[in-house]
This record gives C-alpha cells, structure tokens and sequence, in this order.
C-alpha cells in the first residue's frame, strides 16, 4: 500500500516529538511519500521521499515567477533531485510563525492561494510514487485546501482527511473583520472539498457529530495512539506530591496554571504537600515568571525532548490537562483534542483535567472517568486539596487513565482499523463504523 500524506507542517520528529503522523504510521506495512508546506528537513522512520512548499517559494511565484516546489535529495536514495530541503531566512520564517494579527494571517493565505506551483514537477512527483490513498492531515485553511484540489486532480487516488480542530463553525469570538473573511473563505473551499473525502477523520465525537450532521461524509474517530504491552503498575505516591504540566502557555493556559500554583500555595501553607513543575518551549515572560516560577511551588523547568518527558512522567504522581475558560480561547479550542491529552493517559499518572465542560478533551476524559475532571475555580480547589492528601485516589485515578489508554488508545487497534479502512476504501467497499 503506498500512501501519499499532504501535512502542513515538516514531518520531523526530533522537532516535533508529538508528531501524531508518526504516532500513527510507524511500524505500518506500507510505503510513504510525503508534501509538505514549511521549510526544514524531514526527519522520520517512515517516509523516504519528499516534495517541499514554503512560503517564500509562493510570494517568490507572485513576484518573481520562479514557480513553487521542489523534490528532496533522500539520503536513503540516490535518485537525481533538486537538492536539500529549503531552509528559509530564520527571521523570515519565524515572522510568518508568529503572525498573530488577522490582516496578516490572511495575507499569508492569499500567497498560498494565488501563488504558482511547480505542476510539472508536482506530477512528476505523484506519477513516481503512484499513491493508492491520498492522506490530508491538517487543520482546513486556504493553503492546505488548495493543495488537496490540486493533487486531487493529478492522481486517481483516493482522498481521505484529517483534522483535529474547529475549522468551520461560527461558535467564535472575533471583532475583526479580516478573522471573518478568513473564515467564510475556508467554509466555502471546505464544502467544495468535503464531497471529495472519502472518510474524514476527526478526534473527537462531538466534532464527528457535528460534521455528519452538516455535511452528511463518512466521519470516523482517529485520535493519538500508544503501545500497552504490560497490566498496570500502581506508582508508590511522592511526599510531596509531583504535579506535571507539559506543554505551551498559549491561549492563556499560563493564567490556568496560575490558578494552580496558588492553590498549592494555600495547600503548603503548613508544610510542602505538593509542587507544580511545567515543561514548556515556550519563554516566559517577567509576569509569568512571577506567577509560576517561585522555586518551592511551583517551577518552569523549560523544554524537554518526548524521551525526556517520558521519564519526567514516570517519576512524578499528577498530569495535568488544562484550557483557558475565557470564552474567546475556550470556543477557539471547543472542538480540539489536543494530543497532550493522550500524553496525559500514557503517563502512568493521574489526570487532572480543568477547563470548560464543552471542551471535547474534557469530555471524552469525563465519559471514561479517566480523569478527575473539573471545571471551575472552587472545583479546582477541593480536586487538588482531595488529591494531594489521598494517595489513594492518586492511585486510582492512574488505573482509570491506563485502562481508557487500552480500550481507546491502542496502537495495535489503531493501525488495524487504518489499513482495513484505506483497504476498503481502495477496493471501493463500504468503510465500517
């Protein structure tokens, strides 16, 4: 089987040490080539051949008329290609990263939307590798979109997307009017395309819901996936106990977990009963710094590799999920099922999930009781006083994460149900529910 993933992003590994791609596809019987839209080198176990797009490439296509696209030099092959992957000026690609402003969001999408691609390489690409299933994993925007018509078009391959986002809805907070315009134009090129994907993969049910009622395609769950190959082993309890928070401050997540360390500060007025610990990438600032980083409650403890955090977690007794609940962050991930979620579950730790209850994260925790999940500040506080003086629920609620791994998360199922899916879908049978 031969599967041709379109990504946004670099499949780079060591980069991206969550990358859910990878998560999915690693140790399959098949054969991968990849497309992607972002500068950087690949870096992976399991795809050799590559086609790179960046957005320099696009505005230079618009202003200069140098067409966009090249095929990467494979250091496992040695066909003829146009060279290393594209590197783009560090100041220019982190500028486009961290475009926060709607207007230039926006621009940033018309260059992909009306900047030229090298088609006659692009097909060459494709009728080399000659893909069985096309395989769209990304968020829908006007470039990743675009794309999927494009290569849709050049391969009789089937089509079949995923996301893992609200990218349609108008369950949103904007006052600017770029924001909108932004939006209807994915609407409109999101139903253009939807009739074209033969199963669209979601990671969460209220968005699968969602999506069959508007649309009327085949959705189907595919959420992040681990190996349990041992029963579990409950964790003697750490005095004091070891809270774990890894992931970004973004979208006010660093206020939440301010909420958190001054709690714990209440809890170890008397004595030290329990600490905060956050691994993040991200630099904090002053004010962050003063909220979660005073040493004794709560400490920033900077970025650390997948690896690293596996480790971290298997000496530690609490993993914390947390949202935002202003209601601009909290609509903006309502329907996300952030891959730290499922970190969380594979920990070995007991789950702490504080955010708004509409959040599908927190959903899908409170359904399989995998977590203790609560959803308000006073919640918060009696969750964390009861855990931090009984190990014994500490205990527990580690079995309950473990055993919603086995039954939801496995990777065995997982990739059992990815191939016979693509199968079907290449022998034009019906996919199963």
């Amino acid at each position: 089987m031969r599967i041709l993933v379109l990504s946004s992003e670099t499949w780079n590994d060591k980069i991206n040490g969550n990358n859910v791609t990878s998560n999915w596809f690693e140790g399959m019987d098949a054969e991968f080539a990849n497309i992607y839209c972002s500068p950087g080198e690949p870096d992976n176990q399991c795809c050799k051949k590559y086609f790179q797009i960046t957005d320099s490439m696009m505005a230079k296509s618009i202003f200069v008329g140098k067409k966009a696209g090249r095929v990467l030099a494979s250091p496992y092959e040695d066909k003829l290609s146009d060279g290393k992957a594209e590197e783009e000026p560090k100041r220019l690609y982190h500028f486009l990263k961290s475009i926060s402003g709607d207007f230039l969001r926006l621009v940033r999408e018309l260059i992909w939307l009306f900047g030229k691609y090298d088609l006659k390489k692009l097909q060459e690409f494709i009728d080399e590798f000659h893909p069985d299933i096309v395989f769209s994993e990304r968020m829908a925007s006007a470039k990743m979109l675009r794309l999927e018509k494009i290569v849709s078009k050049m391969t009789e391959a089937q089509l079949i997307a995923f996301t893992g986002d609200d990218e349609y809805s108008l369950r949103q907070i904007s006052f600017s009017p770029f924001f909108w315009i932004n939006r209807f134009l994915v609407r409109k090129m999101l139903r253009k395309m939807v009739g074209k994907y033969h199963i669209y993969y979601t990671l969460s049910k209220e968005q699968k819901k969602d999506y069959e009622k508007r649309f009327g395609c085949k959705m189907k769950i595919l959420q992040k996936c681990g190996s349990f190959d041992r029963d579990f082993e409950a964790r003697t309890v750490h005095q004091p106990v070891r809270l774990i928070y890894a992931g970004k401050f973004y979208m006010e997540r660093w206020k939440v977990l301010g909420e958190i360390a001054d709690i714990l500060k209440e809890i170890n007025k008397d004595s030290i009963k329990a600490v905060l610990e956050i691994y993040t990438a991200d630099k904090p600032s002053s004010k962050q710094k003063k909220l979660l980083n005073d040493g004794v409650h709560s400490t920033i403890k900077g970025r650390v590799s997948q690896e690293e955090l596996k480790i971290i977690y298997n000496n530690a007794d609490i993993a914390l999920h947390v949202e935002s609940r202003n209601p601009i962050y909290a609509l903006k991930t309502r329907l996300s099922f952030s891959t730290k979620i499922i970190d969380c579950i594979f920990s070995g730790c007991a789950v702490l999930a504080y955010c708004r209850q509409d959040q599908s994260g927190w959903l899908h925790l409170k359904r399989e009781n995998a977590a203790v999940c609560v959803s308000n500040h006073s919640e918060l506080k009696d969750a964390l006083m009861r855990l931090c003086s009984d190990p014994d629920l500490i205990q527990r609620y580690a079995k309950n994460a473990y055993l919603c791994g086995i039954k939801s998360h496995d990777k065995k199922y997982i990739q059992k149900m990815l191939k016979e899916d693509f199968q079907r879908v290449i022998d034009k049978k019906e996919v199963l529910d």
